[in-house]
């Protein structure tokens, strides 16, 4: 075998070698895409799945909190109305017939006290003639010529060293906790909720 021979022999051999060096390339290329592709997808997959999951989660808990915030401003304006219902009772009783509300006043000085002089509110001094002649029959009641300025309705009833406030707010505050459920009741008769 001459030289030629062997060189081309060997440039032969070393091209197939070459193709089968590429070969083998082209085909670990081809595996290590195709697994490369399979756990991009996996790993997009579960990156969307996961977003996904962040999203409804996202929704649901905006959708809550508006949930929670609008039974708050419900609530909050149900009971800004019945405080001002409440803020409306004592100008109500004011605006009664004088001698039903006379008659009223005498009822509660009868059911406030045993005895004692009765201190109208300025507001109310008009009627202190009234309320002196419903008690008429009662001479342990008093009606004072004074009035006092620490009451915008109402009276207080004096007696020794004890001063009652029977002023149409303090009994409508103390009357509130048994009033208010009737008042939502009538204010709101779908809903059992006061608060």
């Amino acid at each position: 075998m001459g030289i030629d021979n062997i060189l081309e022999r060997i440039a032969v051999d070393a091209e197939k070698n070459a193709e089968d060096i590429t070969s083998e390339a082209r085909k670990k290329a081809t595996e290590l895409y195709a697994e490369r592709t399979a756990e991009a997808k996996t790993e997009s997959s579960a990156l969307i799945d996961a977003a996904e999951k962040e999203a409804i989660d996202t929704i649901n808990h905006i959708r809550s909190t508006a949930s929670l915030e609008s039974r708050k401003l419900v609530l909050a304006a149900k009971r800004d109305v019945i405080d001002e219902v409440f803020d409306e009772i004592p100008s109500a009783f004011r605006r009664m017939p004088r001698d039903e509300y006379a008659s009223f006043l005498a009822g509660v000085a009868v059911r406030s006290s045993e005895k004692g002089t009765l201190y109208f509110a300025n507001a109310d001094f008009e009627v202190a003639d009234k309320v002196k002649e419903l008690l008429k029959d009662k001479p342990q009641y008093k009606v004072a010529k004074t009035t006092v300025k620490d009451i915008n309705s109402g009276f207080c009833i004096k007696y020794e060293n004890v001063k009652i406030n029977c002023s149409i707010d303090s009994i409508v505050e103390t009357m509130r906790p048994e009033l208010e459920a009737i008042v939502v009741s009538r204010l709101f008769p779908d809903n059992t909720e006061k608060k």
